[in-house]
């Protein structure tokens, strides 16, 4: 009787693991949230902390696993977070690149650079199709200036057309006015994480003349949409259909 005492007393007085342990291999273990990767080693490292001094409070493995899981994971998603960023900031600086470079080649009767800038679908246009659009352009607008990535924008979905397509929305400047509208672009990935964009389609957004497309039939373009290049109406367009 008194041995089965005893043994009940020794269980009783055993290792008890620490929550705080716990709870920061839990964290640790959310890889898919950052801020979890980043809470787990914290608590990991308070709970080794308070275990000093405490042979009765187990848990130090949870503890240096919760560090090591979270230190790694949070690693993995600072590099991410850079790669990311960096695709980022290669899309905003080459979308307005690209779209000047190819607009200024029309401009100057280049029509092959103007090609050059063009993804395949829309490549094979002819030169009086380019000449089309680009007289378009300076009889409504002028000189040509440049093109940057409109921040403030927002593209229509109609444009994505497929997974290596954006539609972005994009501000043309010009000598005396600046518009905006949208470029579909292809994104296609180089060599050493650098990324080269090709233009599947423009279109002008233009509420007092009406839009202008090109090139006629590209994937912006719906089929209840008459106001392309090739065919601009006299009244503003006021809808486009998804």
């Amino acid at each position: 009787m008194n041995n089965q005492i005893e043994e009940l007393t020794i269980d009783a007085n055993g290792p008890q693991r620490s929550g705080l342990a716990t709870a920061a291999l839990i964290a640790s273990l959310i890889i898919c949230c950052p801020v979890t990767t980043i809470i787990g080693p914290i608590l990991g490292i308070i709970s080794l902390v308070s275990m000093r001094g405490k042979p009765h409070v187990s848990g130090k493995g949870f503890a240096w696993t919760a560090i090591i899981v979270g230190v790694i994971a949070t690693v993995i998603w600072a590099f991410a977070g850079m790669f990311i960023g960096k695709m980022a900031v290669q899309f905003i600086e080459k979308s307005g690149e690209v779209t000047t470079l190819t607009i200024q080649a029309g401009y100057d009767g280049d029509y092959e650079t103007f090609r050059d800038g063009l993804a395949r679908n829309a490549a094979e246009v002819s030169d009086e199709e380019i000449k089309t659009f680009i007289d378009e352009l300076k009889t409504r607008y002028g000189k040509f200036d440049s093109a940057s990535l409109n921040m403030e924008g927002d593209a229509g979905a109609q444009g994505a057309s497929g997974p290596n397509t954006a539609a972005t929305p994009i501000r043309f400047l010009f000598e005396s006015t600046d518009v905006i509208g949208e470029v579909v672009f292809e994104v296609i990935p180089g060599e050493d994480f650098e990324i080269n964009l090709y233009i599947h389609s423009f279109k002008i957004i233009d509420a007092k003349d009406g839009n202008i497309l090109f090139p006629k039939g590209s994937p912006s373009v719906s089929t209840e949409q008459t106001s392309d290049v090739s065919a601009t109406t006299d009244a503003p367009e006021t809808t486009d259909t998804p």
